[in-house]
Parts: C-alpha cells; sequence; structure tokens
C-alpha cells in the first residue's frame, strides 16, 4: 500500500510540474509575441524612398549579344526583373525602362532619369570578347562627363562634396562582386549615351561574359543571377544610404 501511495504521489507531482513548465512556457511565447507586435518594422527611408530607374539593356529589334545560346536582350531583361524586386523589398521605388521585348533609344532611358527625378541609374547588360574567349568577371561603367544636374553637392562635417557616378560605379561593383564571388574587373570610364545623359548618378553593368562557357553556365542559373541582382541592389541601397543630407542641386 505504502509503495503504491509513493507512485500515485510521484505521478500527481510530476504532472503538476508538467502543467506549470507548460503554463510558463506559453506565457514566454506570448511575451515574444506581444513583443513583436508592439515593435513596429522599421524602414530605412523616409516616406518619400528615392527612385531608381532600371535599365534592361538592348531590346526589340536591338537583341545584343548573342552566344553560347544566350540572347542578351532577354537575359538584360530577367536581370533588371530580379533587381526591381530586390529594389523594392529594400523600400526603394522603382521605374523600369522597359519591361517587356521593346526597344528605346538610349536617349529616351537617361531622359526618363529627368523626367521622373530619379536618384540612381542603373543599367543592366552582359559582356562579350569574342567566339570561346576565356575572359570571365563583372565591370562597371561610368561617364566621367554628364550634365551638371547629376553632380549632387551634399553636406558633410568637412563642408560639402560633390557625388559623382563614380562614386556610386564603385560601390555597385565592390557589392555585386563580393555576392557573386566573380571576377572583379573593376571600374570603367566610357561615354555611353545612356548613362551619360542621365541626369543623376548612372552606372552600366556589365553582368558577365556570355562568350565564357563556364561562366555564361553561371548566368544561365536561376540561382546565379538572383546573387547579381541581390549585388547589384546592395550596391545601389549602400550608395543612397550612405549619402549626407542633400543641400543643393546643380541644374542645367
Amino acid at each position: 500500500m505504502k509503495f503504491r501511495y509513493f507512485i500515485t504521489l510521484t505521478l500527481q507531482t510530476l504532472i503538476a510540474f508538467s502543467a506549470l513548465g507548460g503554463s510558463a512556457f506559453a506565457l514566454i511565447c506570448l511575451e515574444r509575441q506581444n513583443t513583436a507586435l508592439a515593435t513596429p518594422k522599421q524602414s530605412r527611408w523616409d516616406e518619400t524612398a528615392p527612385l531608381v530607374i532600371v535599365d534592361a539593356g538592348h531590346g526589340g529589334h536591338d537583341g545584343g549579344a548573342v552566344a553560347n545560346g544566350i540572347i542578351e536582350k532577354n537575359l538584360a531583361l530577367d536581370l533588371a526583373r530580379r533587381l526591381q524586386r530586390e529594389l523594392e523589398s529594400a523600400g526603394l521605388r522603382v521605374r523600369m525602362t522597359r519591361s517587356g521585348d521593346t526597344f528605346l533609344s538610349l536617349e529616351e532611358r537617361a531622359a526618363l532619369a529627368g523626367t521622373h527625378q530619379a536618384a540612381a541609374f542603373v543599367s543592366v547588360h552582359l559582356n562579350t570578347d569574342g567566339e570561346g574567349s576565356s575572359a570571365e568577371g563583372i565591370e562597371t561603367y561610368f561617364a566621367e562627363a554628364q550634365p551638371l544636374s547629376a553632380r549632387q553637392f551634399t553636406q558633410t562635417s568637412s563642408g560639402t562634396k560633390t557625388v559623382t557616378s563614380a562614386d556610386f560605379a564603385s560601390t555597385v561593383q565592390r557589392m555585386t562582386c563580393t555576392t557573386t564571388k566573380a571576377q572583379n574587373r573593376g571600374t570603367k570610364a566610357r561615354s555611353y549615351a545612356v548613362v551619360a545623359q542621365a541626369p543623376c548618378p548612372a552606372v552600366l553593368v556589365e553582368c558577365g561574359f556570355i562568350t565564357s562557357a563556364t561562366e555564361s553556365a553561371r548566368i544561365k542559373r536561376d540561382a546565379y543571377r538572383d546573387q547579381i541582382a541581390a549585388g547589384i541592389a546592395r550596391g545601389v541601397v549602400l550608395f543612397l544610404e550612405t549619402q549626407p543630407k542633400l543641400v543643393a542641386e546643380v541644374t542645367r
């Protein structure tokens, strides 16, 4: 009898502790839930987020480069759409120069940045170096000579600083290569109309060589194109986030 009484008492004690533990666990979960609900998600931007123009290279009758089963205009649009999603997820506003297989002149693409008062312009392309070439890597182009309206003067602790497309290109190039682990071919100054005529910091990103058998194989993979888009987006976000407060803007 004593043994049976001992077993019964032990079981009752275990059940009581289990119930107490379950109640404590439930209270902890409820507390965490209430804390999460009470803490609003912080936005990295003000009510009016900066607008970025995303330009998919080529389009329509202009197919761009063709190699290893890749047509540049198609892959450029795919990358541009992925970039759009990444930027919007970061809280930025995005305007595409084209959302389908249509043709726009370089001047029309650049002009959209002025029409929509964009903070930045990114043109997405694929690179070539001759059939069968082993050249690989990512490179970002900018124009040294741009409209005066593209040169933004910002306030810093030591005075004012001119923000240029060279700064933008350096940040985008670094973040894209870091994210993709692709060969870093650096930034280059070229007077390409699509970036030279944009009235804001503007870059053209060559996202890899489709003439390289190994790199074109990587570019064909969805996961790698996601990495490219994520890297470019991180560069855009970092560039815009680290700009001091705009104190003046020179117009044409």
